[in-house]
């Protein structure tokens, strides 16, 4: 889809055409913006709030029932994107055509120049264009954190307005329409070229799943490239598409300095860098890319080029021209005082030669020449001898000068350490004695201030307060509120601040320090706790990679990031690589700590958790009942650190069919939770869940209901409708009212925890495959074979790719029983023998 500016079919503002609608939803269409291969841009007048927005709306052509799905799943998230270099989503919707329901964007509108426009048009220079570029990428790499990438960057897409602030415009955009698939539709070469010359090898590749942050880093090196040069690194005109997209994949273009020697040096190795074919050879993040473009600018060493000794000192040099100036005149005067002294010695010399030459002439002078030659000598030496003397006289007063400076700078450093640490102690007392007193009952005016009203006050005052001198004290207590949000299950809230503690923290320590990682991984967790995987996994990523290089390999902190990376494979539906994460984890916790120790228990838990789901009980339980005891012996029998393993344990029993000794250890946890959480919190609904589970698999669904809506209201309201949880609460719940044949509900439940775990998920993992097991099995009970046969066929292939062998010959299992009722009977029985062979195999033939 095209934007407002980028070259529409019909000028800014034209007047509509019969065909075009004048209302839209909320929106009354004024004029046209803008045609594109996709969609039309309209402006148009929101009622309320009363403002001019852009309208883009997707032609009828390109709507499918997956895009119009997608478009609400994803409207929530493009609408978080807030940044003053983002044109913001206002909303997304969909309304109803003659043919066809076409989904629309609501966009902030904004007046001025597509990027290559406004540079041109305001004769940029070099700093001017990469100072504007930095704040591009600023934009971007926020979007990025928020789980959003591009996937079409390009001039066309970042308008400049007045005051030079660039908007980077269909944020998500390009994504939720699929626009590099899209664009393979189109029959005009120029359209599609628009597109592909600012592509990664990945996108033009049609590598979907490898499309990630960097694919943007590489448009945004297109960019640049263009914005140095005035040319694109590829020359695609007139080239059809699958020769331009082999062009992109694996011709390497043309170096910057090749067309303006001026170039030669850093921004060219930027460049390069950004542009790499292998996108893990690129900046891994937009932020990265920026921060190396500030250093250019700043003349400070840049992370893409290795730092040689004389690269250091040329930009010494040009950061510090005064002093070098100044070092330079005193060198030059010094080789002239030294050139001046050699020219007097040739002098003497020549003079001396001539009066040798004359001695025979002057018998009589020579004597009297030679004791008054012996006189000057002596003479010049006294001379000398004193003149050395006044030097070194001179140079002990420097020295003790200079040490007396030293001293005085060493006091001076010293008072300033003590004043910066006393004003830290006081803005920390201050803030600490603030937050404590807003419990006190004249200033609650009667209200009983919980954990969390205290914690809210504080953090509305930690942005405000005295903090905002003091850094990384400020960064120290805004990660503390958010690990307490994150305790307390408010994981949007514990978000803000974990993020605001890294940026600070980053911002002053520097990318590599491994309290940033720290920081880092905390934000990682909140972002997983919210359901937001892919940016978890980037997140933590990022941070291991830190702590690997600066951090011993056993370190607890290595353990913690590669379970939190295991966890967030193991949702994805990458179980090998889960479980080998897992087993590294527990390994080095156990060379550092031996076998017993808190740390120890944790890594016991997160393996022996994972077994469980993943069918292998046995080894599972002996994991989980060692992590039980050494977390007993560790903080005793009632405590935070023993539920998440009683819940496990009681998940092992359920699988197990024990169904009486799992409802004895929920019933033990949920007292327990209650007391150490409350009622609201996702670690009591996750309990809940669990015992009205066991409660309808005793058939006791009376029981089992109140629990599970109660888990379901509770995991709604604090993580939202998409999260895995939720998915997980609405299945127990259709489970339920299948078994009370209440299917029609049971439906509605089910398949909307399918559509939720596809698109959090991805189609690969083992929760889409139990959606489709559930579904199949509804469709069982009501004779539906076909539709039975297709589910269970669906979740077969997900079974089998993820080495789950016990659901992968149930769902073969199924499969052949609807097969047999379509009387497909000889495929029926050949399918059947084969899952009875196969248990036989696995079980023995005695197994029941």
């Amino acid at each position: 889809m095209t934007n407002s500016n980028s070259v529409p079919s019909e000028p800014r503002g034209s007047p509509l055409k019969s065909w075009h609608p004048t209302q839209i939803g909320r929106y009354r269409i004024v004029s046209l913006l803008g045609e594109g291969g996709m969609g039309v841009v309209y402006e148009a007048e929101q009622d309320q709030p009363r403002r001019m927005v852009a309208l883009k709306v997707v032609r009828e052509d390109f709507v499918t029932p997956e895009l119009v799905r997608r478009f609400a799943l994803e409207s929530q998230v493009l609408g978080r994107l807030q940044h003053p270099g983002i044109a913001q989503i206002f909303d997304a919707g969909t309304f109803e055509e003659e043919h066809a329901t076409l989904p629309y964007f609501a966009m902030e509108l904004v007046k001025g120049q597509p990027l290559n426009e406004h540079v041109k048009g305001k004769g940029l220079d070099l700093r001017q264009r990469l100072e504007l570029f930095a704040r591009i990428c600023d934009a971007v790499q926020y979007a990025h954190q928020q789980g959003v990438i591009h996937r079409d960057l390009k001039p066309a897409n970042i308008l400049v307005d007045d005051s030079g602030q660039p908007k980077v415009l269909d944020f998500g955009v390009a994504r939720l329409t699929d626009a590099d698939v899209q664009a393979t539709r189109q029959t005009s070469v120029g359209e599609v070229i628009g597109t592909l010359q600012y592509m990664s090898p990945e996108q033009a590749n049609a590598d979907s799943d490898s499309i990630d942050a960097r694919s943007d880093v590489y448009s945004l090196g297109v960019i640049l490239y263009e914005l140095m040069t005035g040319r694109l690194p590829y020359d695609l005109s007139r080239k059809m598409i699958h020769e331009a997209a082999r062009i992109i994949v694996e011709d390497e273009p043309e170096r910057l300095s090749s067309l303006n020697r001026l170039l030669r040096g850093d921004v060219e190795v930027i460049v390069a860098k950004s542009l790499d074919k292998e996108k893990n050879r690129r900046y891994a993040s937009a932020d990265a890319m920026a921060s190396d473009v500030r250093r250019y600018l700043n003349d400070e060493p840049i992370t893409a080029r290795p730092a040689s000794a004389l690269y250091q000192m040329r930009k010494f040099a040009r950061r510090n021209r005064a002093l070098v100036t100044g070092l330079a005149v005193a060198a030059a005067v010094l080789v002239l005082g030294t050139a001046v002294s050699t020219y007097q010695a040739v002098r003497a010399t020549a003079a001396e030669r001539l009066a040798q030459t004359r001695l025979e002439e002057a018998v009589e002078l020579r004597s009297l020449a030679d004791r008054r030659r012996d006189e000057a000598d002596s003479a010049l030496l006294v001379v000398d001898s004193a003149r050395r003397i006044a030097d070194a006289a001179r140079i002990t007063a420097d020295s003790a000068r200079l040490a007396a400076l030293g001293q005085q700078a060493l006091a001076e450093a010293s008072a300033r350490r003590a004043t910066d640490e006393a004003a830290k102690a006081t803005a920390v007392n201050t803030f600490l004695q603030d937050m404590l007193a807003s419990s006190n009952p004249s200033n609650a005016l009667g209200e009983e201030l919980s954990v969390r009203d205290v914690l809210d006050r504080a953090a509305e005052r930690v942005s405000t307060s005295e903090l905002t001198r003091q850094p990384e004290v400020r960064a120290g207590i805004e990660n503390t509120i958010g690990r307490t949000y994150y305790a307390l299950g408010l994981y949007d809230q514990s978000q803000t601040h974990l993020d605001s503690a890294y940026a600070i923290r980053r911002r002053v320590l520097g990318p590599a320090n491994v309290a940033v990682a720290t920081t880092a991984a905390d934000v990682a967790l909140a972002q997983q706790a919210r359901g937001e995987f892919a940016v978890a996994e980037g997140t933590i990523t990022e941070a291991l990679a830190t702590m690997r290089r600066a951090l011993p390999a056993d370190d607890d902190q290595i353990t913690a990031a590669l379970s939190t990376l295991a966890d967030i494979r193991y949702k994805a539906g990458q179980n090998d690589e889960a479980e080998l994460l897992y087993r590294e984890a527990l390994m080095l916790a156990r060379r550092r700590h031996g076998n017993s120790g808190p740390m120890v228990a944790t890594r016991l838990y997160a393996l022996g958790n994972f077994l469980g789901f993943t069918d292998r009980l046995t080894e599972g339980e002996l994991l989980l009942r060692e992590s039980l005891e050494l977390r007993k012996a560790a903080f005793g029998a009632v405590h935070p650190e023993l539920l998440p393993v009683m819940v496990a344990l009681a998940d092992v029993s359920r699988s197990q069919r024990s169904f009486p000794q799992s409802e004895a250890i929920m019933r033990e946890a949920l007292p327990i939770t209650r007391t150490l959480y409350g009622a609201s919190h996702p670690m009591t609904a996750d309990v809940e869940s669990r015992l009205g589970t066991v409660l309808t698999n005793m058939g006791r669904s009376e029981e089992a209901e109140p629990l599970l809506r109660t888990a379901l209201a509770t995991r709604v309201q604090r993580l939202g409708e998409r999260h895995p949880d939720v998915q997980l609460s609405r299945t127990e719940i259709g489970r339920l009212l299948q078994a009370a044949g209440r299917y029609g509900e049971a439906d509605t439940l089910f398949s909307a925890a399918l559509q939720a775990r596809r698109a959090e998920l991805g189609p690969t993992s083992p929760a889409v495959a139990a959606s489709l097991n559930d579904l199949g099995y509804l469709a069982r009970l009501q004779s539906k074979w076909v539709e039975a046969e297709e589910r269970y066929r669906e979740a077969l292939t997900i079974w089998q790719g993820a080495d789950i062998f016990s659901m992968a010959d149930e769902a073969q299992a199924e499969i052949g029983w609807a097969m047999l009722k379509q009387n497909k009977l000889d495929e029926a029985e050949a399918l059947l023998n084969a899952v009875l062979q196969q248990r036989k195999a696995r079980y023995g033939e005695r197994s029941m």
